[in-house]
């Protein structure tokens, strides 16, 4: 919506805005309640906006979200004698219409407000403004007064009850205001019309009240007792108060809630709020199948379901978002009842004043499927596919982790190369070559310790990373385990075949290159292939 204002001559802008041929006027007073239009302004009376009996405003005639908008342009007239602003109206809401607030206390003794219709059609406009259909003050009374004798009967009800509830009172004297009141509330009604009875002091009780056109309305009811000397004279006045926009809210906040819990039971994964002293608020169903079923402690059942390696980091993320208000996410091990043992996400979402409940919320979820799709894919981009054993690309980032981590000890490797490979595998074929590189691959692996990594780099090659050496020494013992595990005859399927490998050792501490590192165990290795004996040789060590 736009507004401005701009100042002009008063008896020209009236004489423009009488000629406007779909236009409807209301005369206000300077506090900007609804008064009779004076003969003097001319406006013939079919398009003068009707007062009603209470203190209405142009505000009435708007939808709720344009009365700041009305606010203001009242304001800038006061201030400048004239504004424009566009709203709409309430019984066309569709509708744009420009209002305009023109000063006119000077010469009429009231301030006009105008309402015309934007970009209508002329003759339509001019049909719908003679008619009222865009434009009327509506304005539903918040509040009204019935009066009912000792036995709950309405003896009289005053003009705002009729056009609040639409009931005149030759359809509500007389009859019993049970009649009126929903199914679901009268036990309530009666409890409350007994208790003000007995105490004959004033009540209060929140109804609902059928409405002329079959609807209900929401009232609060202040019963006020009035004795007499016969109990059976007392009059008891019921101020009634409209609430069915805050009770609509509440039924809305309801519904909402409603819906988030439903939506929170069919997720697939275990939810629990948590309140700050860390009592449970709420779990979901997949939750409760989790740690036990309903009747367990629930952090309890959690904490006994997970490994206990993962226990701690998971009490640390609980008190991170509780006590610090920091989200947290983690991987974790649930051996469920059954014994079965699954990986599981959880995400701890810390809960402050904004939300309304501070604590925590936590997340479960099974993602066991991701996590072996994880790992294959991690073993797959790792290893040799020939021989298990790590690729070139995972050796080297074991040796630049092992040199970056290695502290005062030392980082050996052992370069190996497989003798007379190539005539084996053009004699008995590319099978028979493959089957030995597994062999070599297994006689590695068990010569070495268990957290030494061996790979293949390529054809006939394999390295081994080895950390913590105290001296060169131990390094080249490993070199001679390795001698011995590959010299023993390699049974094929097609016969036994002569199995021999050059070994080169180097070794290197913190700060140590690894390409250098590898450059110096490939010349060892090479020293060992000239001396043809199969024998380990150590980097930096003079020939023999």
């Amino acid at each position: 919506m736009t507004t401005h204002g701009a100042p002009a001559r008063h008896d020209d802008v009236l004489d423009s805005l009488l000629r406007l041929p779909h236009a409807a006027f209301a005369a206000l007073a300077s506090d900007g309640v609804l008064v009779p239009m004076p003969d003097s302004v001319g406006v013939s009376a079919e398009r003068v906006l009707s007062v009603p009996r209470d203190r209405s405003t142009a505000i009435d005639v708007v939808v709720p979200a344009d009365a700041m908008a009305v606010v203001d342009a009242w304001e800038r007239a006061l201030a400048t004698g004239l504004s424009f602003t566009n709203v709409h109206t309430r019984l066309a809401p569709e509708q744009p219409v420009m209002l305009t607030f023109l000063d006119a206390r000077p010469a009429h003794g009231v301030l006009l407000a105008t309402f015309e219709v934007v970009g209508a059609d002329p003759d339509e406009a001019t049909a719908a403004a003679a008619q009222g259909e865009w434009v009327a003050v509506s304005r539903t009374p918040r509040t009204a007064v019935v009066r009912k004798n000792a036995f709950a009967v309405v003896t009289d009800i005053d003009e705002r009850t009729t056009r609040m509830l639409g009931w005149g009172p030759e359809q509500m004297v007389g009859r019993r205001s049970s009649e009126f009141i929903h199914p679901d509330d009268q036990e309530r009604a009666v409890a409350n019309w007994l208790e003000l009875l007995s105490t004959q002091e004033s009540q209060r009780v929140r109804l609902r009240h059928r409405r002329a056109d079959g609807s209900w309305a929401w009232l609060e009811l202040e019963n006020q007792y009035q004795a007499a000397d016969d109990p059976a004279d007392a009059v008891v006045v019921t101020a009634m108060n409209d609430i069915s926009d805050e009770m609509a809210a509440h039924e809305a906040l309801r519904q909402q809630e409603r819906l988030l819990r439903r939506v929170a039971e069919s997720l697939p994964l275990g939810i629990v709020q948590l309140a700050a002293d860390r009592s449970v608020v709420f779990a979901n169903p997949r939750f409760d199948a989790l740690v036990g079923g309903p009747d367990v402690d629930r952090l309890a059942g959690l904490d006994a379901a997970l490994d206990p390696g993962d226990r701690p980091a998971v009490a640390a993320a609980l008190t991170a978002a509780l006590d610090e208000g920091r989200d947290g996410e983690l991987e974790v091990t649930v051996r469920l009842r059954g014994g079965e043992t699954r990986t599981c996400a959880i995400g701890v979402i810390s809960l402050g004043e904004s939300e309304g409940a501070p604590g925590a919320l936590l997340s479960v979820s099974d993602v066991s499927a991701h996590a072996r799709l994880r790992e294959e894919l991690t073993v797959r981009a790792t290893t040799d596919p020939l021989t298990g054993v790590a690729n070139r690309e995972a050796v080297s980032s074991a040796l630049d982790e092992a040199l970056r981590h290695t502290g005062d000890a030392l980082t050996a490797v052992v370069f190996v190369d497989l003798d007379g490979f190539k005539p084996i595998n053009d004699t008995y074929g590319h099978d028979v070559g493959d089957e030995l590189l597994r062999l070599t691959a297994t006689r590695l692996c068990a010569a070495v310790r268990p957290d030494d990594v061996v790979g293949r780099i390529g054809g006939d090659e394999f390295l081994v990373v080895s950390r913590g050496h105290t001296e060169p020494g131990t390094a080249l013992a490993l070199g001679r385990r390795i001698q011995a595990a590959l010299g023993e005859p390699a049974v094929l399927a097609s016969g036994p075949v002569a199995l021999q490998a050059s070994l080169g050792v180097a070794c290197g501490g913190a700060g140590t290159q690894p390409i250098s590192l590898m450059r110096e165990a490939d010349q060892a290795m090479y020293r060992s292939k000239q001396e043809g004996a199969g024998a380990p040789v150590l980097a930096g060590t003079p020939r023999a």
